[in-house]
């Protein structure tokens, strides 16, 4: 058997083919989780849960905005995101249904800005846009009025409770149009 620069050129060839198919392997086993869809009933599932729980309706008082913090949960891949968004709810009846409530939506329709409540008001502070209680806007450069989002009352351990619908609008536009939900 030659022991030359044949030979020696064939056994680097090996030695190269051997080490790119195991980095091949190791490749293709890392990515093959791509391939797999996620399990029925994960608790990620694509986009946000439709309806969130908010409060228990008791603890909701006439005419006075209560700020809370929605958790958006929102897979982007195969990786979930979780993001907070304010929500103002106000009590606008004495009864405990869905009509009796109102939820807003925190985002201002100018530029997107966290709107913020303040006193007997809410203010946008990047641009100083005012909004009524009802949300109703009183001073610009806001195009429309703060978002109402639909809400709905259900049973959650045992109890009735206050969901909302969380939808996100365009903005800029005195049309309400909806945009990506998370």
């Amino acid at each position: 058997m030659a022991d030359g620069p044949e030979s020696e050129d064939r056994r680097n060839f090996i030695r190269i083919a051997v080490i790119g198919g195991i980095g091949m392997i190791a490749a293709g086993a890392g990515s093959a989780s791509v391939f797999i869809p996620p399990s029925i009933g994960d608790s990620a599932a694509p986009g946000p849960k439709p309806l969130v729980p908010m409060i228990k309706l008791g603890a909701l008082a006439a005419d006075k905005p209560l700020t809370l913090q929605l958790t958006l949960s929102v897979r982007d891949g195969w990786r979930v995101r979780n993001r907070t968004q304010t929500v103002y709810v106000l009590r606008t009846g004495d009864g405990e249904g869905a009509a009796d409530f109102t939820a807003l939506s925190s985002i201002c329709s100018h530029a997107g800005c966290t709107i913020e409540h303040r006193e007997d008001k809410f203010v946008c502070p990047c641009h100083g846009a005012e909004f009524e209680l009802s949300g109703k806007v009183t001073k610009g450069p806001a195009p429309r009025d703060m978002d109402p989002l639909p809400v709905s009352i259900a049973e959650y351990q045992g109890a009735p409770w206050l969901y909302v619908d969380w939808q996100e609008f365009a903005l800029g536009t005195e049309e309400r149009i909806p945009g990506s939900s998370a």
